[in-house]
């Protein structure tokens, strides 16, 4: 079976960035005198958007208002961790030149704000490779994975059906909203350990291992 294009998702997948998060969740939280456990964190923030994440920990009665300033603040701690060490998967670029080269289109499509898209394209010069503008991101429109929104939204901007695509993604949700999103294909990245044992697809850690045969 071979797919017509690619989408990635992208915090945990092609960057590597689950403990930036986790040490920004541990000040924002710190300086309310709040604390979360590893297993509280893979349970209540990984993989899962910012809005769904903040009325988990703060209650559903927050305002769309209140949400969207406790993210901002929680984000740029984020984003001062990791800016000087902002880099790619191990073999993300090169499987890039490879889809480029062969004309096979591909896109992101992550649960990060526009905020964040913006922070990774300037500091990690995505343009090489990557069409802001098919970028499906949190546009606060869509569902939080584990629903398919974002991605189904991705293969939109491709003017695809999903199941012509095969999805990259590293948490059990996003893994989850792939499937819904009836993905043709997935690939978990393993980038911080997660349990897989409920799938069955093939799991790698360096994206020179994904069979380009997928694609020509």
């Amino acid at each position: 079976m071979t797919f017509k294009a690619a989408i990635f998702d992208f915090n945990g997948t092609l960057f590597w960035d689950t403990a930036f998060h986790d040490e920004a969740f541990d000040i924002f939280l710190g300086k309310r005198g709040m604390h979360m456990t590893p297993d509280e964190k893979r349970a209540k923030i990984h993989g899962k958007g910012n809005p769904d994440i903040m009325r988990t920990i703060f209650g559903d009665q927050l305002t769309d208002t209140e949400v969207n300033d406790l993210t901002q603040e929680k984000e740029q701690i984020y984003r001062d961790l990791c800016v000087n060490d902002l880099k790619l998967a191990a073999g993300a670029e090169d499987l890039f030149n490879f889809l480029a080269e062969n004309k096979v289109p591909f896109t992101i499509a992550t649960s990060a704000g526009i905020e964040n898209v913006a922070f990774y394209f300037e500091h990690m010069n995505l343009t090489r490779w990557f069409d802001f503008d098919k970028v499906a991101y949190n546009d606060g429109t869509l569902r939080g994975k584990p629903a398919p929104d974002v991605f189904l939204a991705a293969a939109k901007k491709l003017n695809l059906a999903p199941s012509e695509t095969i999805i990259f993604e590293d948490s059990v949700p996003g893994i989850i909203a792939a499937e819904t999103a009836g993905a043709g294909g997935v690939y978990i990245v393993n980038s911080y350990g997660e349990d897989y044992s409920r799938f069955s697809y093939e799991i790698i850690t360096d994206f020179t291992r994904v069979d380009r045969k997928l694609f020509v």
